[in-house]
């Protein structure tokens, strides 16, 4: 069965849960999980205005290069990216970038490194309450290799494979109860190379809705390994710079697939 979702509207005639319509949002949107980075990600583009603030996950939208652009918090886990990617679907978004941070899997990924994600491990729940696991989650090969250009143009090399999304930070995280190291092996050894909370949700409902481009690229803390009890990405000192650069990297991404064509209704 073709799976569709129901247009859910606020009495403003905004979309029930992100609260924003048609008129809020641009083509390409940039989905930060964390809210405070989006004013962060919304001062590098040539103009930015914020449209809404909804269960506290703003969104701003403007102009970068004359091409229509937002960035919208979806929160974390894929339950919140889930209902972010089907309301966003209903008001014409068309690329969705997820722009986070992310623990490697493997020790020879440095701290401060990006990650494109081609794929995800469906190790959360939400994407299971859609279709079967065995369905794949698999990143749109347009934002992919877009991706992986501008990060060579910002003389950048990035790290391309597959992550593993979760849903239990606690159980597999530099904040881990004991037997992480056993959870996260089997990963590490079939070089999975980082771990996060929502691509594989992204990827899997940007599939079964038809017509979206999704990705994702992510700014590493160092490995799990060596970072357990610590987290090593907001607390960089380098942390600002790093996120310019992100979004300079998605930004540009963003420009690349504007001149595409539209994936079709498939």
């Amino acid at each position: 069965m073709k799976y569709e979702s129901v247009r859910l509207e606020n009495p403003e005639g905004k979309l029930w849960h992100i609260g924003v319509n048609e008129n809020d949002i641009g083509k390409h949107v940039i989905l930060p999980g964390d809210p405070a980075r989006c004013k962060m990600v919304a001062q590098y583009f040539d103009s930015a205005e914020c449209k809404a603030v909804s269960r506290g996950n703003p969104v701003y939208t403007g102009k970068f290069h004359d091409v229509d652009v937002s960035v919208m918090s979806t929160g974390m886990g894929g339950m919140a990216v889930a209902v972010c990617v089907e309301e966003l679907k209903h008001i014409g978004a068309k690329t969705l970038i997820r722009m986070g941070t992310s623990g490697a899997l493997q020790r020879d990924i440095p701290s401060g490194s990006f990650v494109i994600a081609t794929g995800a491990v469906r190790g959360e729940g939400a994407s299971k309450q859609y279709i079967p696991a065995e369905y794949p989650a698999i990143a749109d090969i347009d934002v992919v290799c877009a991706l992986r250009d501008a990060c060579h143009e910002f003389g950048v090399e990035p790290y391309l494979g597959i992550v593993r999304s979760h849903d239990a930070f606690y159980l597999e995280s530099p904040g881990a109860h004991e037997g992480w190291e056993e959870r996260i092996k089997p990963w590490t050894d079939a070089n999975v190379l980082a771990i996060e909370n929502e691509s594989a949700t992204l990827f899997t409902l940007g599939s079964l809705l038809r017509g979206l481009r999704t990705g994702t690229i992510l700014l590493t803390g160092p490995s799990l390994y060596e970072a357990h009890g610590r987290m090593g990405t907001m607390n960089d000192p380098d942390y600002p710079n790093k996120v310019k650069l992100l979004t300079q990297i998605t930004l540009r991404a963003i420009e690349k697939i504007d001149k595409l064509p539209e994936l079709k209704q498939r």
